[in-house]
């Protein structure tokens, strides 16, 4: 409490010309500066893992900038979700993005520059900057008000809780959560047999039995890819391997009912794009299993393109499409257990993640507009591990769940609990050959409300 008192006096004696937060608004905000006329700014400041410091600094920054002949228009709450989005539709000239953190003993500010006034030749176009964005930074030695200030406790903050939601009696191959066409979260896992639904609590809607299996030989170890998202509305697509056809689900009335089937056709040797592999907020991704092979090609596409080909050999374990996507919108998993991270437009963002298992996914679980890495273990064994990861120049384990039995495969996010934040599940393989899945929330047992 004396902590939390201290850090709120802290930040109410922040002013823009002095103390170390001032200092490194001042420098930023300089640097920030640099080519731009004055004209109207928007700002957006994040400080995910030290909330205290993200009201100083706003402030600081502000103030810094008005002084300087800027009209500074401050992005808030649901704002942040998409601050592109927000300082378009407020005619900003420029965004300011900032994530504040405290490395050690130093305060970093690490801004990107983005243009956001309206462009004739793109007025068709409204999502797509009308010019490149530059990014810079500026630190500063922590002293003990900023201590403070980034280990303050946001009130009504909730940690982190891994809790078992529900058992299924067969392996879940894939895993996928979302909104469907009645406005309701919903599950969706695949099993060596069928899809399930299922509902936020885990309880079993639906079933629909996969197709019967073409004669011939099959992969050694059964694999699929599921989805919720705009496949024709809130429709479920999903694929199996070795299968010559992807389905696509309706689940009106938590019924499962076919309603649209894609061809998995090869082309010699080369996979074509017509598999539904992830979705998101920033829409859905296709992609190919590898002929004869339980694994995806390097291959993402965000339509079913018959024309795409694989961007190189590499192999891939699965991916992950982010509900709220931030800079991140999808993770790739490699066969070396090294994750990639893509932007909304599929452009490569921050550096690979190595040591990630094949249960892992995308979720804004603090709301801070940024997904964290939602990750299981990449070392084989009888029982997993559930990691939270934030990713930026360093990857920073924020949260980490006891031993839990048997194998994390896969995982999906969405909005299970109903609190306006992210959540995740994941599916542990159990050694019988059922399924325990888990939700991790800071709402955990609010499932379903």
């Amino acid at each position: 409490m004396l902590l939390l008192l201290y850090a709120l006096l802290a930040a109410a004696s922040v002013e823009p010309s002095g103390g170390v937060i001032g200092r490194a608004a001042a420098d930023l905000a300089a640097r920030a500066e640099q080519g731009l006329a004055p004209g109207k700014i928007a700002l957006a400041v994040l400080s995910p893992g030290a909330e205290g410091l993200r009201e100083p600094i706003e402030t600081a920054l502000a103030g810094t900038l008005a002084g300087r002949g800027q009209a500074v228009m401050p992005l808030r709450g649901p704002q942040l979700a998409d601050p592109e989005g927000a300082a378009r539709a407020l005619g900003a000239d420029v965004l300011l993005r900032v994530r504040a953190s405290l490395s050690g003993s130093t305060l970093a500010l690490a801004c990107e520059v983005v243009p956001t006034r309206s462009n004739f030749f793109l007025q068709h176009a409204p999502g797509v900057r009308p010019a490149g964005s530059r990014t810079l930074a500026a630190t500063a030695p922590a002293d003990e008000a900023v201590r403070a200030l980034a280990t303050a406790q946001q009130p009504g903050a909730r940690p982190l809780e891994l809790v078992p939601l529900a058992g299924l009696p067969e392996r879940v191959l894939a895993l996928a959560a979302g909104t469907t066409e009645g406005g309701a979260v919903r599950l969706a896992a695949v099993t060596p047999t069928g899809v399930v639904l299922l509902d936020p609590r885990g309880a079993v809607l639906a079933f629909h039995a996969l197709p019967p299996a073409p004669p011939g030989p099959h992969v050694r170890d059964a694999a699929a890819v599921a989805a919720v998202g705009n496949f024709g509305g809130g429709r479920i697509a999903y694929a199996v391997a070795d299968r010559p056809e992807s389905e696509v689900l309706s689940a009106t009335d938590d019924r499962l009912e076919r309603v649209a089937s894609i061809a998995i056709s090869p082309v010699g040797s080369a996979p074509v794009a017509t598999v539904p592999i992830a979705a998101g907020g920033a829409g859905p991704l296709f992609g190919a299993f590898v002929p004869g092979r339980g694994v995806l090609a390097d291959l993402l596409s965000p339509f079913a393109d018959p024309t795409a080909h694989p961007r190189s050999p590499r192999e891939l374990i699965g991916v992950a499409a982010a509900p709220r996507p931030g800079r991140v919108a999808y993770a790739v998993l490699g066969s070396d257990f090294t994750l990639q991270l893509f932007s909304p437009t599929l452009d490569r963002v921050l550096p690979d993640v190595p040591g990630v298992g094949a249960g892992f996914a995308l979720a804004d679980l603090d709301g801070d507009g940024e997904p964290e890495l939602v990750a299981s273990s990449a070392v084989p064994g009888p029982r997993d591990r559930v990691r939270v990861l934030r990713h930026g120049a360093r990857v920073a384990v924020v949260f980490e769940s006891a031993d839990v039995e048997g194998a994390l495969l896969s995982g999906a996010a969405a909005d299970v609990t109903g609190d306006g934040l992210d959540d995740a599940v994941l599916a542990a393989a159990l050694p019988g050959g059922a399924t325990q899945l888990w939700l991790l929330s800071t709402d955990a047992r609010g499932a379903g409300r």
